[in-house]
């Protein structure tokens, strides 16, 4: 129970709030109504106009992956804010320490898995194929790409060895210690 308050808490905190005013309100949800826009139009472009799903099930699978994302996106931040002492952005002040435990001992970037999940939601809401077979992956791409070119330099620069170490033991995307626990993140 500690931990679901923790993860409220982390989500309604003033660096988050902060954030999601910042990046998510102005930018990223208006793109994701511009590339749903698009992504329905594709689906009429390739013939997939009736969708993937059966409807209305399609609606019932968007909403348990919205909910499963935003808790795991909730939990990933309440990893940062209370391990790492901060927020996981540097536009709402970056964290003080460097997280490799937890959640963070399986992935570089947890995070994005209950991001992915959130936006695939909206593609299921949709229920367009092109949305999630297409545009989702290139999302995906984007954002690890991103990750490796924009972010990870950043943290090499604030952790330094710390997070070379950390780099060079945990994937940057595919939970590998889940599955084999000697992939696991030792520190």
């Amino acid at each position: 129970m500690s931990t679901l308050l923790n993860m409220i808490r982390a989500g309604l905190s003033r660096p988050i709030l902060l954030m999601v005013a910042k990046v998510y309100i102005p930018v990223l949800f208006p793109l994701t109504f511009l590339i749903g826009l698009a992504a329905l139009s594709l689906d009429r472009l390739l013939g997939f106009e009736d969708g993937f799903l059966p409807a209305p099930a399609h609606l019932g699978v968007a909403a348990a992956t919205f909910v499963l994302g935003t808790l795991l996106w909730l939990f990933t931040y309440e990893q940062l804010s209370v391990r790492g002492e901060g927020s996981p952005s540097p536009t709402a002040g970056r964290t003080q320490r460097l997280v490799t435990s937890g959640i963070y001992a399986y992935c570089r970037n947890p995070s994005i898995h209950g991001k992915l999940l959130g936006v695939l939601a909206v593609g299921f809401a949709l229920n367009s194929a092109s949305f999630c077979f297409i545009l989702v992956p290139l999302l995906l791409m984007g954002s690890l790409v991103e990750k490796v070119w924009r972010q990870e330099p950043q943290l090499i620069e604030v952790f330094g060895e710390d997070y070379v170490r950390y780099r060079d033991q945990v994937p940057l995307f595919i939970p590998w210690g889940l599955v084999f626990p000697s992939r696991k993140f030792q520190g």
